[in-house]
């Protein structure tokens, strides 16, 4: 039976049982609309999943400037707009919150992000893995270095496709103290990165962003960390981690260190996953992990996408002692042995290497097992050959039972962890992937349900006040969808498909044409905290 058959005989029993809608709607008919004016926008008929979690109604929505100004029960014929979506038998929610996403919309070949609208995402979350950008611009523009309030007046003079909120990388700071790719920051080091924290908190960013399995955040121990949390915690802000080591042997003690740093801030584990994970038991254990700690009163959540595969280089596979540029130029001459022994033995763990699928350069396409037949190489001879770092690589490492433990499960949200250049479906068709699997063909997660996860707990986790809901007052992120039609579409070998259901995309009361280039205007905005989002 189709989805949104089930909504409405469920909201049908509802209407019979209680003679009127559900009580957000009764609520929210309170604030009856004004008849003699004339809208911007009103989508009326739809299936209302508000965010909240709370259970579908029948309703409509207005919309005035940016904002929205009523969620109710269906309103009279005789309303007034400028534009109005007939909305029968389609699912109206707010605008998808991606809580991990990479890019800058200042970068040319970013086409200002809007990847992410076409897969329903209105406001994207940057400043990950560590990194973030504004700091150092990876498109050798002359602008600002090192200024964070450059790059948002430049975007906001420029424009983004969704909305964008930033975080603040570890490693940028950490490089720009002078700690570096040190063992240990000095005093002086540690003061200056925590003094760029407060700065660039208090000029909009909402947190700390951490990525302690790349370098340099792999070289930050306790006492570095634990500084940085207070800090977080005394501007009210969120520490959002690409943890330390995320295999299944070490990945509950890497989410150990970030529930320590759990006692000054709110925390966030990023993509959550157990690599090598091989049953749901072992994606359970950690997610009672992060139950317990809620219990003792830590404020920590997660967000995942819903692949089986990681993206990367090669970095991944090296022994610590191989991981700085100097050390991988040693040990590929005079420790090579130990080195593609170690390799060898990496490689095998981590499914061998069929699993292991290169995504850029000469061999893009082909994975490491077909590589070798042509240069006759042992994989990890070929590994090392392609230099510090290599490809792009993708690394089949995860597995559909433990990832399910975590996509099914409450407090843990939905990210892309992509990019609009990044060779991997993440960043085309995470959100659609959700619904269109997890919702409509296994119905393992019901719609109101899996748009919270999408929206107002994502919302609520990084604290943007105005996005996240349908509710009046709030901004005007608005989808309207097709749910028995949306479809992921991207696959490995069509990565920059389009999602298709996705029938209007409204940012900031903005009909966006999700389909359009550069030169075409964009409504999204930067996100400050304490400034207004």
């Amino acid at each position: 039976m189709k989805l949104l058959i089930k909504l409405c005989v469920f909201i049908g029993m509802a209407n019979l049982i209680s003679c009127s809608f559900n009580e957000k709607a009764e609520n929210t008919a309170a604030n009856s609309p004004d008849y003699s004016i004339t809208y911007d926008l009103h989508i009326t008929g739809g299936t209302i999943v508000d965010g909240s979690g709370s259970a579908p109604f029948t309703g409509d929505v207005l919309v005035s400037n940016d904002k929205i100004v009523y969620v109710g029960q269906a309103l009279s014929a005789k309303i007034k707009s400028r534009t109005t979506i007939e909305a029968k038998d389609k699912v109206v929610s707010p605008g998808f919150i991606d809580a991990h996403s990479h890019g800058d919309p200042l970068q040319k070949d970013n086409d200002m992000l809007r990847n992410f609208l076409r897969q329903g995402i209105t406001t994207v979350v940057l400043g990950q893995d560590g990194t973030n950008p504004g700091y150092f611009p990876s498109d050798g523009s002359a602008r600002d270095r090192g200024s964070f309030t450059s790059w948002i007046n430049q975007v906001n003079i420029q424009g983004t496709g969704p909305n964008v909120a930033t975080l603040i990388g570890h490693g940028t700071i950490r490089r720009l103290s002078g700690g570096g790719e040190k063992d240990k920051v000095t005093p002086e080091e540690q003061a200056k990165m925590e003094q760029l924290l407060i700065d660039g908190m208090r000029a909009g960013a909402y947190g700390l962003n951490t990525g302690l399995e790349y370098v340099p955040g792999r070289y930050a121990d306790r006492a570095e960390m634990m500084g940085l949390a207070k800090v977080v915690g005394a501007n009210d802000g969120l520490i959002s981690s690409h943890i330390r080591n995320e295999d299944d042997d070490v990945v509950q003690e890497s989410i150990a260190e970030l529930l320590e740093q759990g006692k000054y801030a709110r925390v966030n584990a990023s993509h959550i996953k157990v690599v090598y994970g091989k049953t749901k038991k072992q994606g359970n254990e950690v997610l009672k992990q992060l139950r317990d700690a809620r219990a003792a009163g830590i404020q920590v959540t997660a967000d995942v996408y819903p692949y089986l595969a990681s993206f990367g280089d090669m970095s991944y596979l090296y022994p610590e002692w191989a991981k700085r540029l100097p050390e991988f130029k040693d040990a590929a001459i005079n420790r090579r042995k130990e080195f593609e022994e170690f390799l060898r033995a990496k490689i095998i763990r981590r499914n061998g290497a069929e699993a292991i699928l290169i995504s850029s350069g000469e061999y893009s396409g082909m994975t490491l097992a077909e590589i070798v037949t042509i240069t006759g190489k042992r994989p990890e001879e070929q590994i090392i050959d392609f230099g510090h770092n290599g490809p792009a690589t993708a690394h089949f490492i995860m597995t559909k039972e433990t990832q399910d433990a975590f996509i099914t499960a409450p407090d843990v949200s939905i990210s892309t962890d992509g990019s609009p250049t990044m060779r991997h479906p993440r960043s085309f068709g995470s959100f659609p992937k959700v619904i269109e699997e997890y919702v409509v063909r296994d119905n393992v997660l019901s719609i109101e349900l899996a748009i919270n996860k999408m929206t107002g707990q994502t919302a609520k986790i990084f604290g943007l006040q105005s996005r996240g809901l349908l509710k009046e007052g709030l901004a005007a992120d608005i989808l309207v969808m097709d749910i028995n039609n949306i479809k992921a579409n991207t696959t490995w070998t069509n990565i920059f498909a389009t999602p298709s259901g996705f029938d209007y995309v409204i940012v900031n009361g903005h009909l966006t044409d999700t389909t359009a280039k550069s030169s075409q205007p964009t409504f999204g905005r930067i996100l400050l905290k304490h400034k207004g989002d």
